[in-house]
């Protein structure tokens, strides 16, 4: 198996997506919340957790691999719930296959420059270190490449985003990472998206905000499943 994933949970399924170098276990109190109700898989993007450490690093690879997950399990339809990185996979998937009914997008972006430079200037500030601990460190080049790849990748314009018709939940924090206009820009491009802004929480929702996630989350759920 090259991508490692967690089954939890009956009912409808919802693929849970991490952030750039995390791994499932941010999922594992929503899990714990949400298991009673719904099928939650949990999923170690490539290069991340127990998945495999070769291959492409892009967004449409890592769309393709969540993909094939769908496809193994036989899954006819699913949700998504992506944070950051997480959240950019789930707007690539969400346009490459007509099985994924809604989504929640916890702190997405939709370019490189819509991180806040001070965090931008931090990553290209660690792609000029970690050479050095390249040459005898695997983890050293793991991370040089997801790092590369946050400084390019995604590129979301208006088009892509308006025709994705499937209803959204965008969430943010007060002080993200992620520059408000960008969110902004992402909110209303969306056609069927309804946004918030978690107040006193950072880019880490699901640390600051938590109850208010969850409490938002279950409201968004419970509707797009009424029939």
């Amino acid at each position: 198996m090259e991508i490692y994933y967690e089954d939890h949970g009956k009912g409808f399924p919802i693929l849970l997506l991490h952030g750039n170098q995390e791994n499932r276990k941010i999922y594992d109190r929503l899990i714990g919340d949400l298991g009673n109700q719904y099928r939650l898989i949990a999923i170690d993007t490539r290069y991340h957790g127990k998945s495999i450490k070769s291959g492409e690093v892009s967004l449409n690879q890592f769309a393709l691999d969540v993909k094939n997950v769908a496809d193994e399990l036989h899954l006819k339809a699913y949700d998504v719930i992506g944070f950051s990185d997480g959240a950019n996979i789930a707007l690539t998937l969400a346009g490459m296959d007509e099985r994924m009914k809604s989504m929640i997008l916890l702190s997405p972006n939709s370019t490189p420059k819509g991180i806040k430079a001070i965090y931008r200037i931090g990553m290209i500030s660690q792609l000029i270190l970690l050479p050095i601990f390249m040459i005898y460190n695997k983890k050293a080049r793991r991370m040089f490449k997801l790092t590369q790849f946050m400084l390019k990748e995604p590129h979301f314009d208006y088009d892509y985003l308006h025709s994705l018709k499937i209803p959204a939940l965008l969430m943010s924090g007060e002080n993200d990472m992620i520059k408000a206009s960008d969110i902004r820009f992402i909110g209303e491009s969306l056609p069927y998206c309804v946004s918030h802004v978690m107040e006193n929480s950072s880019h880490f929702l699901l640390e600051d905000a938590y109850n208010n996630v969850l409490k938002e989350i279950r409201g968004f759920l419970y509707a797009s499943h009424q029939n």
